[in-house]
């Protein structure tokens, strides 16, 4: 099929950055019900959080924070500049909701595509059954090397899903937009099918002028739309654009990326090892997938950070909103003003305040919209609140870092000078990096009195780098300073 002007090309932030497991008691029946309940609530086809929240409760059995982060992470998405009131249109979010199906029908659809290849790999070599190889479940533990491997590094594969969602629950979108939960083929106002620039790409014109039909009818029937939509929906080849900077595959390297590069740009890491990667730049949004051993630096997100899959990784960010989703062994050095989402299997995952001291910050976080601790001191705080999604496991899945584990994050010296004390971190961490360094120097001292010959001080020296490099080899922090000294070596 050609993909020329009249086609539609899917959004997949929209699927990296808003869904969550689907809440048990959401189905597509439920869901129409619910799209009703909020058409009742909504004035002049707008709801605002409460009267969502009073739904949601109600009839999906939601926290209120539950809740609450559904209708922020649509905002975030739905709006480039979100309305200062807490208010959205009633079609777009129940859109949204929509979407919220996939998780239950992508676990479907992974199941019956690795039963298909499980069995040809089984037909064309017969003899690796003895060994007991076969394709790994969807469901299985992220701490499988397996699955990682397998299912969770295919971004491919999960465009392809999302693609196969829309497809399969067109119609279901189609009805939610005509706000006619009874009649099985609704008209359909050009302004109705507006509201899809939720899930399709946005065009120069508004999405109605892609349809013949609105040329000449006010208002298209369901069955007629679907039938050409289906035709004309594409997912795209790849994810990267124009408006993306892409780091996919690095492997055991250090990226460093300026503000020229990166600037208002969405950022997508995926598939990357033992890798240092420092963007010192405001950026829109970040999607961080499918990494191992990685550190990540990001001055400001203005928009959602979204970790999922990841294993043994550091993320430090200030952003508007943070996910963590089906992670293992991963720390987050968080800076927002809502605080970090955990959704999915996460296992030993560590929060924690931000932990850089860059002298710019905050005329970056400024240019972000990501507001400073002197206009809202929570940010600092709501590293410690985290909101749990649909999770049976409330609490298992994640820990809170200590003061006496808090350390600075060394940042190559591109990103210019550094402030004497870490910025935006509650003060009981800062006090005990200060005890820390007091410490140090209170050595320094002793040592400097201590009146040693030469052949004594070059004893002390080596003593204390050989018990220094079995300190950074024992807590793996070794790391990070190599593979820093490999860089300024190169430059």
């Amino acid at each position: 099929m050609s993909r020329d002007s009249h086609n539609l090309q899917i959004r997949i932030d929209i699927f990296e950055h808003g869904v969550f497991s689907c809440p048990h008691r959401l189905t597509q029946a439920s869901l129409l019900s619910l799209v009703k309940s909020l058409q009742q609530s909504s004035i002049d086809g707008k709801i605002t959080a409460s009267q969502w929240a009073e739904v949601a409760i109600k009839q999906l059995s939601l926290s209120l924070q539950e809740s609450n982060v559904y209708f922020e992470i649509f905002r975030h998405l739905a709006y480039t500049r979100r309305p200062a009131q807490p208010i959205v249109d009633v079609k777009q979010f129940s859109l949204y909701l929509v979407l919220q199906l996939f998780s239950t029908t992508a676990t479907r659809l992974s199941l019956e595509n690795a039963s298909s290849l499980t069995s040809k790999f089984n037909s064309e070599y017969p003899g690796i059954n003895n060994l007991g190889t076969s394709f790994p479940s969807p469901g299985a533990s992220p701490r499988t090397k397996a699955v990682r491997g397998f299912l969770f590094t295919q971004s491919s594969s999960d465009i392809q899903l999302a693609f196969q969602f829309i497809k399969t629950h067109l119609k279901l979108l189609l009805k939610v937009i005509s706000l006619d939960m009874n009649d099985p083929n609704p008209m359909i106002t050009s302004g109705d099918f507006n509201s899809l620039n939720l899930i399709f790409s946005q065009t120069d014109v508004p999405l109605c002028k892609l349809i013949p039909y609105f040329n000449s009818k006010p208002r298209v029937s369901l069955d007629d739309l679907n039938n050409w939509i289906s035709k004309r929906v594409y997912a795209p080849a790849d994810v990267n654009s124009a408006d993306c900077l892409s780091l996919a595959g690095l492997n055991r390297g250090v990226t460093i990326k300026n503000t020229i590069e990166t600037k208002a740009r969405e950022v997508r890491i995926s598939n990357c090892d033992e890798s240092y990667i420092y963007i010192h730049s405001a950026v829109k949004q970040v999607s961080m997938q499918s990494c191992r051993e990685v550190t990540v630096y990001i001055s400001a997100v203005s928009g959602i950070a979204t970790m999922d899959k990841c294993e043994n990784c550091t993320f430090v960010t200030c952003a508007s909103l943070i996910r963590v989703g089906n992670s293992v062994d991963c720390t987050v050095h968080i800076y927002s003003p809502f605080p970090p989402v955990m959704y999915g299997d996460n296992r030993g995952v560590v929060l924690a305040p931000f932990n850089a001291n860059i002298s710019d910050l905050t005329s970056i976080l400024e240019s972000a919209g990501v507001p400073s601790v002197s206009m809202n001191p929570k940010c600092s705080h709501n590293w410690s609140a985290p909101i749990e999604m649909n999770t049976e496991n409330s609490g298992q899945g994640f820990a809170l870092m200590q003061p006496k584990d808090f350390f600075k994050l060394v940042l190559p010296n591109a990103f210019g000078s550094s402030n004497p004390s870490v910025q935006f971190t509650p003060e009981e961490f800062v006090n005990a990096i200060n005890l820390r360094e007091g410490y140090f120097e209170s050595i320094q001292t002793m040592i400097s009195k201590a009146n040693l010959n030469e052949e004594q001080e070059r004893r002390l020296h080596m003593a204390i780098q050989g018990y220094f490099r079995e300190w950074l080899v024992s807590t793996g922090n070794i790391k990070a300073p190599m593979e820093l000294v490999k860089m300024i070596d190169q430059e």
